[in-house]
């Protein structure tokens, strides 16, 4: 090996010569479940999340992060993944950086038992002496080639796989280089993958899309520390039904995010022409999503199921925030924000999409101005 054999660490363990379990609860995602697939053994408590979510942060698995910081130890997720799960399921999981529970695992052959929490050490330990007696399977999960497929078909399952990721990731190289990684593995065998592995990483987290991926990343961790917010236990307030007022081309934008994630959407126009017009956008947006592969064609008709027009606010009895977004001005604003306080709940939220014009303003014929957001969407 070369000299990133010292970075290894998942050598160690998988050549160890005393069997190796992984015991797993809570959450092994990137370095923690590459390490874990390194060991001879898995398992783990029911609810386990187990993923890579690498990609999501502009690089391969095969790292570790460490006080924010992103340091190199190559775990070999690309090439042990397949040889547990299958091709088809690794890349998906790969490539769309989300996790999977723990049961799902067991199915696929990912985790070996799952156990109660209290139980997880006891059978972990149990398990590693029945491996060291020979009376459990003792695998190397590098070794293994069974779930690989032929060499044709594995080729086939690639082809697949750039053709979609070139639509739904076509700016992000880190999904083409995982796939030349993953190929690498297969095609001559999973310590050759290894090393591609370690070379390409070394290069990609340097890139600027990893920089600007990781910079994003830690900035959303850090929304979740306000001051005189988080750490007084406040919580965020759950929003499951939205009212948007104005169906043009922000109020539609805006009822497309939150319908494909599964939030019901009530949008209101002036008139019944404008209402079809509106609604007609979202429905535009939805299908052209589907259409791109960035969600199923079930995933768009349950979407447009949950968007609703109308042309009153008697459906804004039971909203958990209504956010407005007709034109800049001030008097329409106003006259939208002292009818809608009277017809939404107490605790909903009243949000305005505005960029130009000062919120006090806008709140100025209001009885209850706290209750007024800025909500402008980009």
């Amino acid at each position: 090996m070369p000299d990133v054999s010292v970075d290894l660490v998942t050598n160690a363990v998988e050549d160890c010569k005393k069997p190796i379990v992984a015991a797993v609860e809570g959450l092994a995602l990137g370095g923690g479940l590459e390490f874990a697939m390194g060991c001879h053994a898995r398992i783990a408590a029911p609810r386990t999340q187990l993923g890579l979510p690498e990609l999501s942060l502009g690089v391969i698995p095969g790292f570790g992060a460490l006080t924010g910081l992103l340091c190199y130890v190559s775990f070999k997720g690309t090439q042990r993944l397949p040889r547990l799960v299958g091709l088809s399921k690794a890349i998906e999981m790969m490539l769309s950086s989300k996790p999977i529970m723990s049961e799902e695992g067991k199915k696929l052959g990912l985790i070996d038992a799952l156990v109660p929490s209290k139980e997880l050490l006891k059978v972990s330990c149990a398990w590693a002496l029945d491996m060291a007696e020979r009376r459990k399977p003792w695998l190397r999960s590098l070794h293994r080639t069974d779930k690989i497929g032929s060499l044709s078909e594995a080729r086939e399952v690639l082809r697949m796989a750039r053709l979609q990721a070139k639509k739904t990731a076509p700016n992000l190289p880190q999904h083409q280089v995982c796939l030349d990684v993953i190929e690498e593995g297969i095609v001559h065998g999973g310590y050759t993958g290894v090393l591609k592995e370690a070379k390409v990483f070394k290069e990609i987290v340097l890139s600027d899309t990893s920089r600007g991926l990781v910079h994003v990343f830690l900035a959303q961790r850090a929304t979740s520390k306000v001051p005189n917010v988080t750490d007084v236990g406040l919580k965020p307030r759950q929003v499951k039904k939205v009212a948007i007022i104005g169906g043009g081309l922000m109020g539609s934008g805006i009822a497309t995010a939150l319908i494909v994630n599964n939030i019901f959407v009530v949008l209101k126009e002036v008139n019944s022409e404008y209402l079809l017009k509106g609604i007609k956008t979202v429905e535009a947006n939805v299908r052209g999503l589907a259409n791109r592969g960035k969600i199923t064609k079930d995933k768009a008709e349950k979407a447009l199921s949950m968007l609703k027009g109308v042309l009153d606010y008697s459906e804004f009895k039971d909203v958990d925030m209504v956010i407005e977004a007709v034109i800049e001005n001030v008097a329409l604003k106003q006259k939208i924000f002292s009818e809608i306080e009277k017809a939404c709940p107490p605790h909903c939220i009243l949000a305005t999409n505005t960029s130009t014009i000062d919120l006090n303003l806008i709140g100025e014929k209001m009885n209850s101005q706290d209750r007024l957001i800025g909500a402008h969407f980009f």
